[in-house]
C-alpha cells in the first residue's frame, strides 16, 4: 500500500526537526561557544602604568586576545569538535533520509514537492563535501595544534607558512575563521529546512 499524506507529513516534519537541531547546535557552537573561549582577560582595576601601551590605540592588540592561552584553546576546540562530528552527521543522514522518504512517495505529478523534497535532501547531505572541501584545511591545523598540546608543545602559527595561509593564522583568528565557516554549514540546513517547509505547505 502506497504511504498516505499522513506518512509524507510525518516524514517531512522530522526531517525539518533533524535540521533544525543541526542548525541549533552549530550556531551555538560559533555564536556561543567560540566566543566564550575566546574571552579576553577582565580590565585590571589599577590604573595603567604611564609607560605601558595604548590599550586604544589602533595598533594595540593585546586587549583583543583571549585569556585562555593558544594550546589550551586548540584543546577546547577539538573537544567540541569530537561531539559535534558524531552528531552533526548522524542527524544530516537522518535529515535527508526522511526528505528522501517523503520525494520517492510522493506521486509523480507532484513534481514541484518532490523538487523541494530532493532539495532538501541534497543540501543535508551537501555539508559532507563542504566539510572536507572548505574547512579541511582549517580542521586540520586545529587538530595539528590540539594534539602538539597534548604533548606539551607550545601552539604558534606556522612561522615559515606564507602569510594569509591557515597555517600562519594565531590559534584565536583561526578559531573565528573556523566559526564563519560552521555558520555557513549550518546555513545548508537553513537552506533544507526552507525547502521542505515549502514543500509540505503546497
Amino acid at each position: 500500500m502506497a504511504p498516505s499524506k499522513t506518512h509524507i507529513t510525518v516524514a517531512g516534519t522530522l526531517g525539518i526537526t533533524l535540521s533544525a537541531i543541526f542548525v541549533g547546535a552549530n550556531l551555538g557552537i560559533s555564536y556561543i561557544s567560540i566566543p566564550t573561549l575566546l574571552l579576553p582577560p577582565p580590565p585590571s582595576p589599577l590604573p595603567a602604568p604611564a609607560n605601558a601601551d595604548n590599550a586604544a590605540s589602533p595598533t594595540a592588540i593585546s586587549s583583543e586576545k583571549p585569556a585562555t592561552k593558544s594550546p589550551q584553546l586548540a584543546r577546547q576546540w577539538q573537544h567540541i569538535y569530537d561531539i559535534g562530528k558524531k552528531a552533526g552527521p548522524a542527524a544530516a543522514l537522518f535529515a535527508s533520509t526522511s526528505f528522501l522518504y517523503a520525494f520517492r512517495n510522493l506521486p509523480e505529478a507532484a513534481t514541484r514537492q518532490r523538487r523541494l523534497f530532493l532539495a532538501a535532501a541534497v543540501l543535508c547531505l551537501s555539508i559532507v563535501p563542504f566539510t572536507f572541501g572548505a574547512m579541511k584545511r582549517t580542521n586540520d591545523e586545529l587538530g595539528r595544534r590540539a594534539r602538539a598540546a597534548l604533548q606539551g608543545d607550545e601552539d604558534v602559527a606556522n612561522s615559515d607558512a606564507a602569510q594569509g595561509t591557515i597555517e600562519s593564522y594565531q590559534t584565536h583568528d583561526l578559531l573565528n575563521w573556523w566559526a564563519t565557516l560552521n555558520t555557513l554549514r549550518a546555513s545548508l540546513h537553513i537552506g533544507a529546512i526552507g525547502s521542505a517547509i515549502t514543500a509540505l505547505s503546497l
